[in-house]
């Protein structure tokens, strides 16, 4: 018996198929690691790149339709003699809720329409041309309604408000 046990102990016929099969796995295992990480950082780079993009995007179309109300407005109170009568204006705007996947915020001030998002950390502000007052607001991304309104017999002009829809 105990002869038969050092022959098998002796025996390394199969030791290299073996040891080669495990570095053949291990190498494997190596490069699909390698491509793996460097996969993740070119994902991480694009993302970044599309969550600025369709923020620019969302941010100018904001603007546009508060300048599109803001012209409205004007035009409003232009047809209206001496403080007659109240104007009410409102422009919607479809946004999208998500950019890539990703709740946003929109501020708007008496300047600019900022659009930001936590994750990526990345802000967009694009200055408007609004020449009525902008009241300073901060709405979730999503569909947004943008409103002018004087009442009547109001001598001066009224604030453009963003608010959610």
């Amino acid at each position: 018996m105990t002869e038969r046990l050092s022959d098998f102990v002796a025996d390394e016929r199969a030791v290299s198929v073996t040891v080669g099969y495990v570095l053949t796995l291990a190498i494997g295992a190596l490069l699909l690691s390698g491509v793996v990480v460097a996969v993740g950082g070119v994902i991480d780079g694009q993302t970044q790149r599309t969550v600025e993009s369709e923020l620019a995007v969302a941010g100018q179309t904001a603007v546009a339709n508060l300048e599109a109300a803001d012209r409205l407005a004007r035009a409003a109170e232009a047809d209206r003699p001496g403080s007659e009568g109240a104007v009410t204006v409102a422009v919607e705007a479809d946004l999208p809720s998500r950019i890539a996947g990703r709740p946003y915020r929109i501020a708007v001030d008496s300047d600019a329409v900022a659009v930001r998002t936590d994750n990526p950390d990345v802000r967009i502000e694009i200055p408007h041309g609004a020449t009525r007052h902008v009241s300073e607001t901060t709405v979730r991304g999503g569909p947004i309604r943008i409103g002018y309104t004087v009442a009547d017999g109001d001598a001066g002009p009224g604030t453009l408000e963003v608010t959610e829809r």
